[in-house]
């Protein structure tokens, strides 16, 4: 009887220039984030209606996710980057049009699909790259996706005010195309270096129950980080400083401050993502548990009555250490799978980031109905609770292949 032999793979991916197209790609949908809701009354989109567009993309992710993975199980990588970076710049075109509102959130979905496929694209380049680092490569992945956040949010407001809503979105779309024309150039003849040797290697399930422990620990974190925070922390910003606040003798508006806030978090995506990734390579556990305990403390204290810069900051702990958190999740994930069943476990982790980020979008607003600093105080025990669910995902029961 022949003795099953591993799934090989080569070195390679192209995991910086399939991040850049991510980042160029990204343009489009953090202009939304930032300009939609100050300008939908301008354009005639209600507010439900500006809620419903901004989480169409992330309730549609919880079918392309899966549908992402058997694509790349079947066709070359690279090709599906592109593809899917093509798809990405008709959907911020798509944006021109508010006034056909089918359009626009067919626009949505379409981003939907194209991000579920740039997203665990960029994810197995770095990851099939890593060579014994898998945090350093995930920190820096992030890192670079970071930098097309941040330049979307610089670009949007200037190019709003510049040449209107239409000619906003075209740009985007126009950025994407031409910033990732050489790194996609790089990435369309990838192919996974990856073969299936012998049929007697079973695949793993994405319903072991150390998996399923770590999954909802990333979605309790994306519902607070990605959702929540946001959310929550703006409206305690207008609680706490709805007619400005006194910072070094100027008075700033409620508007800058809960810019500030929101802004920490574009920043910890670019500057911290990197050293959080390494600190996952010396130590996940430590990481984890560490930058846990810190964001559960940072959240918290927003809930008690503080001083712009000290509620700013505090905003800054927690997003980078949230970061530090999520990181360590996925670098634990990525460990735990073999080249073959990479695509399907983190699909199916990407699904659980998506589902927790677009259920705390909407229970931020409900939760503060009563005020934020309640829901804040909540969000800080749900922190708590994704201990536990760590310690269940980082048993240590049969030996588990690490291929990354």
């Amino acid at each position: 009887m022949s003795t099953p032999r591993p799934w090989v793979e080569r070195s390679g991916a192209p995991a910086i220039a399939a991040a850049l197209v991510v980042a160029a790609s990204l343009v489009g949908d953090t202009l939304l984030y930032t300009v939609l809701p100050v300008s939908a009354a301008r354009l005639g989109i209600s507010r439900p209606v500006v809620g419903v567009i901004l989480s169409a993309n992330r309730w549609v992710r919880l079918v392309t996710n899966p549908l992402a993975a058997r694509l790349y199980e079947r066709f070359p990588a690279g090709a599906l980057v592109v593809v899917a970076l093509a798809i990405g710049a008709l959907s911020t075109a798509a944006y021109a049009v508010p006034a056909w509102l089918a359009v626009f959130v067919a626009g949505r979905l379409l981003w939907g699909f194209s991000y579920s496929l740039l997203r665990l694209g960029s994810f197995l380049a770095a990851i099939d790259d890593a060579q014994g680092h898998a945090g350093r490569m995930i920190g820096n992945t992030r890192a670079i996706w970071g930098v097309g956040y941040l330049a979307g949010a610089v670009y949007a407001p200037f190019a709003i005010e510049s040449v209107g809503w239409a000619g906003a979105c075209l740009g985007a779309a126009a950025i994407t195309v031409v910033g990732s024309l050489g790194p996609a150039w790089i990435v369309s003849g990838w192919r996974r270096g990856v073969r299936f040797v012998e049929t007697e290697v079973a695949a793993a399930s994405v319903w072991e129950p150390r998996l399923i422990a770590l999954f909802v620990a990333a979605s309790l974190e994306l519902a607070i980080y990605a959702g929540v925070l946001v959310a929550v922390g703006g409206f305690r910003v207008d609680e706490l400083f709805g007619q400005g606040a006194p910072v070094l003798s100027f008075v700033v508006p409620a508007t800058f401050i809960a810019a500030a806030f929101a802004l920490t978090q574009r920043v910890a995506q670019v500057a911290w993502t990197p050293i959080a990734g390494r600190l996952s390579d010396r130590s996940a556990h430590l990481s984890f548990g560490v930058s846990t305990a810190i964001s559960c403390l940072s959240i918290a204290l927003l809930a008690l009555p503080q001083g712009p810069v000290l509620f700013v900051l505090l905003g800054g702990s927690a997003f980078v250490n949230g970061l530090t958190a999520t990181i360590a999740v996925e670098y634990v994930v990525a460990r735990r799978t073999s080249a073959r069943d990479r695509p399907r476990i983190l699909a199916a982790l990407h699904t659980w980031q998506d589902f927790g980020a677009a259920v705390g979008a909407l229970g931020g607003g409900v939760l503060a109905a009563n005020g934020a600093a309640p829901a804040l105080l909540v969000r800080a025990a749900m922190i708590l609770v994704t201990l536990p669910l760590w310690a269940v995902g980082m048993r240590t029961t049969e030996r588990i292949v690490v291929t990354a």
